[in-house]
């Protein structure tokens, strides 16, 4: 058995005593209820001493404690204490320890009842709380647990709200609680039918508090906890916090100086994905948010590249279809561009591929075509597929030299059963020059000459009648046939077109011998100029000039 005195040392072997918080200071019992083997306390002489015989209330003991002695006050389980008015329990005493034994409710508890500004002030520095059990007693408590001094400690608390009892603050600390910590407490809701709630545990201007092991889940208005004057350097670790509140509110309100480490940390509201005040010096290490059911968390913090899941959402914005042609280089959405953009586009150093594809399209099968075809271009190193293509179009109609870019196409049609055409012994003008120019001539019957015997044509130009064709049987030339030589050919001919350079003068037919009285020939002049000006036409028919 322990010396009968008042605040027993911790070492004087009494077998209720604990021995996982030794201490040189002296050691208090409180107990409103007895014991088995005791008494109901009571708060006067000579109580104290041992858990058989302790004291009735917390402000007694403290008030028997000697400062930064290292005294503790130990409350025994099923102890009951009732604060009823503005600083009800103050512990007043530096450097004490309250320890509460047992587990769940078997704990003792200290109920806030009465009025609104029932509370426990701390206002003496290096006080610690072990495994407490606060309780509201009536709706709308304003700061019950109000910390004024520096080194408070709270490990492993408890507080419940009850049926139409909300509390509008639980903790409440201001600027003089320098390195707090609160280790392990939970919120256990009422029926939320009571005054709206503000906050669970309110920091203001602290420095280096720390904030740890925390489940709170409630409707707060102003967020599970509460930074009202920025804090420094706080220290906040394994938050569990849902914020119940419709608008959405956000778990945690900080201020845009709040500054210190979140770690390890799960935040729910309501709604959308505000789970803290954005603005802030704080820093995040595993914190975690959301705002809907049934759903994995995102990872939460001020910087945009702080974590994977922010580096995914910058990944796939990148990959979004841009509205407009972008002009910049650096991400593959503005070099792929828009279905929609419909510019067509040449070659340029800023343009997506979009518009690439739209302008070979429409190169290749749209209405504007090329806006400027090429001169042509054989088949060789650093020759585009235009040029080549302009290249063998000039083959085809007669090449040989004509630039695909500037040759023209003249046909004339000299129906012999027109006067103007079919004149014996007379030459008839196909096509008038002016100037110097190439030209590559073919003709051809569209449709069969009815022609006397002896009907010779020529084809020639002014000065020389057969410089071009010499004389051909004009009965010779049936329909479809090509006449490039006196020997006509239906349906195909020599490989070369008649090829010729002409200056300043006409290009005709000249008829001999007989009459011709009826049928066509088409006669068709691919043609280049070559000096400025020149010009080729189709004549009339009149006599060769």
């Amino acid at each position: 058995m322990a010396v009968q005195q008042a605040g027993l040392n911790i070492f004087a072997g009494d077998p209720m005593l604990t021995e996982d918080h030794p201490t040189t200071g002296r050691v208090f019992w409180v107990g409103s209820t007895a014991c088995e083997g005791g008494v109901a306390g009571s708060d006067s002489g000579g109580v104290g001493n041992s858990a058989y015989k302790p004291m009735a209330t917390i402000d007694y003991a403290v008030g028997r404690c000697t400062a930064n002695r290292g005294d503790r006050i130990k409350i025994l389980p099923g102890h009951a204490e009732t604060i009823s008015t503005v600083g009800g329990l103050d512990l007043d005493v530096a450097g004490i320890t309250i320890e509460f034994l047992g587990e769940g409710n078997v704990r003792g508890a200290i109920t806030f009842g009465s009025v609104v500004g029932a509370d426990m002030d701390v206002d003496a520095a290096d006080i610690t709380i072990i495994n407490p059990r606060f309780v509201a007693g009536i709706d709308a408590l304003t700061g019950p647990i109000d910390v004024n001094s520096a080194r408070f400690k709270m490990t492993d608390a408890t507080w419940q709200d009850g049926t139409t009892i909300n509390t509008t603050d639980c903790l409440v600390a201001d600027a003089n609680a320098d390195d707090m910590t609160i280790d392990g407490f939970e919120f256990i809701d009422g029926d939320a039918a009571g005054t709206q709630k503000q906050s669970f545990i309110q920091v203001a201007g602290a420095t280096r508090p720390v904030i740890k092991n925390i489940k709170c889940t409630g409707d707060f208005g102003t967020g599970n906890i509460e930074n009202g004057t920025a804090w420094v350097d706080a220290y906040l670790e394994n938050l569990a916090l849902d914020n119940a509140n419709a608008s959405p509110t956000v778990c945690i309100a900080l201020q845009p100086t709040s500054s210190g480490w979140i770690k390890d940390s799960s935040l729910r509201v309501a709604s959308g994905t505000t789970y803290l005040t954005a603005n802030n010096d704080m820093q995040f290490d595993n914190v975690k948010g959301t705002g809907t059911d049934a759903t994995a968390t995102e990872e939460v913090g001020t910087q945009l590249a702080g974590g994977l899941e922010a580096k995914i959402d910058v990944i796939d914005g990148y990959h979004d279809v841009p509205s407009t042609d972008g002009t910049t280089d650096a991400v593959i959405r503005d070099v792929v561009g828009a279905k929609a953009d419909t510019t067509t586009q040449t070659i340029a150093t800023n343009a997506s591929l979009m518009r690439y594809v739209k302008g070979i399209l429409n190169a290749v099968a749209g209405a504007a075509g090329l806006a400027a075809y090429p001169d042509p271009a054989s088949p060789a190193n650093a020759v585009n597929i235009a040029e080549v293509l302009s290249a063998t179009y000039y083959e085809a109609v007669g090449g040989g030299g004509l630039n695909a870019a500037s040759v023209n196409l003249i046909s004339a049609s000299a129906d012999f059963g027109a006067a103007a055409w079919s004149g014996v012994e007379a030459s008839h003008t196909v096509f008038t020059i002016s100037g110097l120019v190439h030209a590559r001539m073919l003709a051809y019957c569209t449709s069969g000459l009815t022609a006397t015997a002896g009907a010779n044509l020529m084809f020639g130009v002014s000065g020389n009648s057969s410089a071009l064709i010499l004389s051909t049987s004009a009965s010779g030339l049936v329909l479809n046939d090509l006449w490039l030589t006196v020997n006509t050919s239906t349906n195909h001919a020599y490989s070369s077109m008649i090829d010729r350079l002409l200056s300043n003068r006409s290009v005709g037919y000249f008829l001999t011998g007989a009459p011709v009285t009826a049928g066509t020939i088409k006669f068709l002049a691919f043609w280049e100029p070559i000096s400025t000006g020149s010009t080729l036409t189709a004549g009339t028919g009149t006599a060769l000039t």
